[in-house]
């Protein structure tokens, strides 16, 4: 369920930090909410926001791998950020929770999938993980991530020039196994460190969509289906070295439609893209120039966001303009696209967008390069 917001004209809240963010997480918490910032040392801080005020809050791990991603969990009166509890896993990504007290899954540095469960190892699976591949769960504790890292397209916008060649889906109930494997064929590649996993077409199963590139079409969106069929692909761009960023999938269309939404080059004059699935065709419908989600070199590609922001019913696409000094909100119209509203950050974005559905609707954050947070918050 969509809830609204109150951007632009709500209250803002900036709050001082003790040195420049990179990531950004939240998560409702009591009659308010928590912020947590990973800055760029790996240090740490969070904030416990209520009533229009932010109190600083102590928080489980104090510290991260620098650069790495940070992912929040809370439990009763608790919150904390999660971390491996190997010293072998990948310091490039961050574990997630699979249900139960104490259960995890995480990527080690060989490339295994670990499940952790009680204080020990409950399964492990060599599965050639993408050393910084985002793990995404689902209802059933499965697991979908992208494996077997390639060089042999170097475009290395996202940290690296390593990228996925195959698409992985794990079951973790009753034992490790993967169900799944969908392998990108010829020298082909997937650009980026996870897949969106949602129901594009409506049907009630999700499907499986990634950018996929090379050097001689470029990047295209493509989609699969969870056994692994390819049911669509998007245009391609038609050269090398030109990225497609998926952002969302949600009911961004005026009748509520589910579309795919994209920024494509957001690093040289960022066009926003609107995909609508029909049949077997993946079409883009609309597309607006001037803005950008994403800093080149960066692994963080969360400086996007869906949401019904501003309250009219509908979601925009929230993004950058292209010096990441506003936000940028766009609205499917019948014609096409429209600038909903603009906001300021108040300097420049150093962070992904992180929000938080509360009570009284969404609150959007943002850490900026002068070392402050920057909070919209809900109404």
């Amino acid at each position: 369920m969509w809830r609204a917001g109150a951007i632009p004209g709500g209250v803002t809240l900036d709050i001082e930090l003790s040195g420049v963010p990179l990531w950004l997480v939240a998560a409702p918490f009591g009659a308010g909410s928590v912020w947590a910032v990973a800055l760029e040392d790996g240090t740490t801080q969070a904030f416990l926001v209520q009533s229009g005020r932010a109190v600083a809050m102590d928080i489980t791990s104090a510290s991260l791998p620098a650069g790495a991603p940070a992912a929040l969990a809370v439990a009763g009166d608790e919150a904390y950020l999660l971390a491996a509890p190997l010293g072998g896993a990948s310091e490039l990504t961050h574990p997630v929770p699979l249900g139960g007290p104490g259960r995890l899954a995480f990527i080690d540095s060989e490339g295994d999938l670990v499940v952790w469960q009680n204080g020990s190892e409950a399964g492990r699976l060599a599965v050639d993980a993408l050393p910084d591949a985002r793990l995404l769960i689902d209802e059933q504790e499965r697991v979908l991530l992208l494996t077997k890292p390639s060089s042999h397209y170097p475009h290395g916008i996202a940290g690296d020039r390593l990228e996925a060649t195959e698409i992985t889906l794990l079951e973790t109930h009753p034992s490790l196994k993967a169900v799944t494997r969908i392998s990108i064929p010829g020298q082909r590649v997937v650009e980026g460190i996870s897949p969106i996993w949602a129901d594009l077409n409506g049907d009630g199963r999700r499907e499986i969509i990634v950018t996929i590139s090379d050097s001689e079409q470029g990047a295209q969106v493509v989609v699969y289906s969870e056994s692994g069929d390819q049911l669509a692909a998007g245009p391609a761009v038609g050269r090398s070295n030109r990225w497609r960023h998926q952002i969302a999938v949600a009911p961004l269309g005026v009748n509520g439609e589910l579309e795919l939404a994209e920024v494509l080059t957001p690093h040289i004059g960022g066009i926003a893209g609107f995909y609508r699935l029909d049949g077997e065709s993946l079409n883009l419908v609309a597309q607006q120039a001037g803005v950008t989600s994403h800093t080149i070199g960066s692994r963080n590609l969360d400086m996007g966001i869906a949401g019904d922001l501003d309250g009219d019913g509908q979601p925009e696409l929230v993004v950058f303009d292209q010096s990441f000094t506003d936000l940028t909100a766009m609205r499917r119209t019948a014609d096409g696209i429209e600038i909903a509203w603009q906001t300021p950050v108040g300097g420049k974005a150093a962070t992904n967008l992180a929000s938080v559905n509360l009570d009284g609707g969404i609150s959007l954050g943002v850490g900026r390069d002068d070392g402050v947070l920057r909070i919209w918050l809900a109404p």
